[in-house]
Parts: structure tokens; C-alpha cells; sequence
């Protein structure tokens, strides 16, 4: 079968005696991927990367798709319609999911049920109550357990936040993301089907399906302000829906603003119907920080130059290339730290609670924009 991203023997290198017996070893983590569609293609790669890792098992629902993912492995795996199935297999030690979101839970409970170590797609689910549901499991497992919130192991944010606890720019009061975009994956998708309406749609557009835009999409940069914040926000005031896409149920814009203990603000802008815009701002007591392309740019209150502060260098999002010859960077450290809990048993520096937080304030901001007033973080479930 052909294979469509770099392989472990391109990795490794070597004689090829070496590589075989490599290839012979036993595997620290073999992985079952539920889920081979558009999403499987990012981690893939990223896991063969490692000699410690292989993959053994796939399934899907779609019969194409998990053909073409089965070739994308490389070589021929059992492959599985059901993912009970996947987790019976005696093989499997460790599970992928990247499935749609409304399948997390289940499938993140029944692969904990069956002893197995979890890495899943964000978000834990797609309600408040599933989604605290899926942390208390998480939590309470012996197994390492790790949800997707692969910005937390990119370079230009480690940098960011590491050049924030520095106290360049003092303590942070403020912090502005703006984020516009148009919308994504409209074709060959998963299609959603409403059990009372049998109506279809692109699972992304179905509230049911998503839990919603900001839950779906904007929980990376909610992840990303708690860490600069150091904390999780006290209240919050939304607004948001829909102006644009007649088709979809869920968000295309959204406003929230965010208030941290110690008085800190944030503010995020969502537009899934402009041109592109991406900025990032944290503004402190004694100056301020921008993520620019290839550095930060910090200006201190009252100089007139800013400074350029070198970004580590890294394989962003979107630059894997025609042949996925060039592994994201962020999503290598990720596996590199599930790998590590795997082996000594520490908690991986996305646990259950950070990834929580995130979908937490996905929903607590729609609630927010539903009641049209603030609300606060320990709102009951």
C-alpha cells in the first residue's frame, strides 16, 4: 500500500538490521485509531515518528475512509466497522480518537473501561454535564488520558507565556485574541442526521453534533488565555449567533469578554466570515507582548521601539506540506509527552481539568449570550 507521510524508517535511519529488529520490538504504546478520516492525517505521522509507537488497528463507520486510512498507515492493520471491536483487540494498548465530537464520551468512557491509554480529539464532549462526566473519569483513571489541545505544545505560545512569567510586561491586565476566518471543512464531511427530523447536515453546523462553534473551535484559544491568565475566569459575557450561514445551526461570530480574578480582562472576537485575521495581544502594567509571525514584539510602556523577541522555531499548522513530509511541531511534543507519562506515571501537562476548563467556557458563554447577562464560572450544572 502506499504510504502517504514519512515513515518510522525514514525516522529512525540505520542499518538494515537495526531497523528490523526495531520494527520486531514490542511497541510501549500500539495504538487503535477510531476515527480515520481528514483529522486522523495530522497525528499519523507524528506517531511514527516515534520507535516506540506503531499502529495497529484501525475503524470507521465509512468503508472509504477507512480504506484510505488503512493506507495511509502504511501496511496492512485489522480494521473495524465497530469500535468495540477496535478495544477488544488484544493488540491494542492505547486508543486514538478522532471522531466527530458527539462520539468523545462514549468512546473515551468504553476505551478507559477497557483499560486502555486515551488520546482524543478536543473537546471532552459536547455538553456541560458530558463534559464533567468525561474529566471525573479521566481523573480517576490509571491510565494516561490526554485531550487534543495541541497549542499548548506549540513553540510561539510556550514562548509567549514563558516570556509573560518572566515579568517583562509586568502583571498582565488585559489580553486581546482575534480570530477571523472563513468557515471550514464544508465538503466531504460527516454528515449529522437529526434523530426527530432526519434532517442531515455538516456535523460541525449541528449544535448536537459540535456542542457548538466556540466549543468546537475557539476552546484552543480559551485554553490558551487561561494559561497566560494562570487561572480559569470568574465571569463571563457573550454574545453571538448567526448572521451569515443560514445553514448551520451553530455560531458564525461571537464577542465574549472575560473577567479573571485580580481584575485581569480578556477579550475574544470570532468571525467565521472574514478575511483572515489572527492576533494575539497581552498587555501588561509596565508594557506589552504581540505574537507576530516569526517573533514577539514587546513594547514597553513609555519606549518607542519595540523589541523583537525570537520565536523557537517550529513546524506550525497548516505547513505539513503535499506529502506531510514536515511533522507539526506541537503535535511531535504532544505524543512526546503522552509517551512520558505513559512510562512514569505523571500527568501530562494537558490534564482532563485544563481541557474542561476550555469547553466550560465554550458553554458557559453561550449561556451567557442566552440569558443576555454575565455569568458566573460556578454556575450549577
Amino acid at each position: 500500500m502506499p504510504i502517504h507521510a514519512i515513515t518510522r524508517r525514514e525516522l529512525i535511519g540505520g542499518s538494515a538490521a537495526a531497523l528490523a529488529a526495531a520494527a520486531e520490538a514490542p511497541k510501549t504504546l500500539r495504538w487503535g485509531v477510531i476515527g480515520t478520516g481528514s483529522r486522523s492525517r495530522m497525528h499519523f505521522p507524528a506517531i511514527r515518528s516515534f520507535p516506540e509507537m506503531d499502529i495497529v488497528a484501525a475503524c470507521d463507520v465509512d468503508a472509504g475512509r477507512l480504506k484510505t486510512g488503512v493506507e495511509r498507515i502504511g501496511r496492512p492493520v485489522p480494521a473495524f466497522s465497530e469500535y468495540a471491536q477496535l478495544l477488544a483487540h488484544p493488540n491494542v494498548n492505547a486508543v486514538l480518537v478522532t471522531t466527530p465530537n458527539l462520539f468523545h464520551e462514549e468512546m473515551v468512557l468504553a476505551a478507559l473501561a477497557a483499560g486502555k491509554h486515551v488520546l482524543c480529539e478536543k473537546p471532552l464532549a459536547t455538553t456541560l454535564r458530558s463534559a464533567e462526566a468525561v474529566r471525573k473519569a479521566a481523573e480517576g483513571a490509571k491510565q494516561t488520558v490526554l485531550f487534543g489541545l495541541q497549542l499548548r505544545y506549540a513553540h510561539r505560545y510556550g514562548d509567549l507565556v514563558k516570556t509573560v512569567r518572566s515579568g517583562r510586561i509586568g502583571t498582565p491586565k488585559y489580553v486581546s485574541l482575534i480570530e477571523f476566518r472563513g468557515d471550514w471543512n464544508r465538503n466531504n464531511v460527516w454528515l449529522y442526521r437529526d434523530p426527530k427530523t432526519g434532517k442531515e447536515m455538516n456535523w460541525r453546523f449541528s449544535q448536537a453534533a459540535s456542542g457548538g462553534t466556540l466549543n468546537e473551535k475557539y476552546c484552543h484559544y480559551f485554553d490558551i488565555v487561561n494559561w497566560i491568565m494562570g487561572s480559569v475566569p470568574r465571569r463571563i459575557l457573550a454574545t453571538g449567533g448567526l448572521n451569515h450561514y443560514p445553514m448551520r445551526e451553530t455560531w458564525d461570530h461571537a464577542t465574549v469578554s472575560l473577567e479573571y480574578p485580580g481584575g485581569a480582562r480578556a477579550s475574544h472576537e470570532l468571525c467565521m466570515y472574514g478575511p483572515h485575521r489572527l492576533e494575539l495581544q497581552v498587555i501588561g502594567d509596565d508594557g506589552s507582548l504581540r505574537v507576530m509571525e516569526d517573533h514577539l514584539l514587546l513594547e514597553k510602556t513609555g519606549a518607542g521601539v519595540g523589541e523583537k523577541i525570537p520565536l523557537t522555531p517550529e513546524v506550525g499548522h497548516g505547513e505539513r506540506g503535499p506529502a506531510g513530509r514536515a511533522i507539526e511541531s506541537a503535535v511531535v511534543r504532544m505524543y512526546a509527552d503522552f509517551l512520558e507519562s505513559v512510562k512514569t506515571g505523571k500527568k501530562p501537562s494537558v490534564t482532563p481539568e485544563i481541557a474542561a476548563a476550555s469547553s466550560k467556557l465554550a458553554f458557559l458563554s453561550e449561556r451567557s449570550a442566552f440569558l443576555g447577562r454575565a455569568v458566573g464560572w460556578d454556575q450549577p450544572l
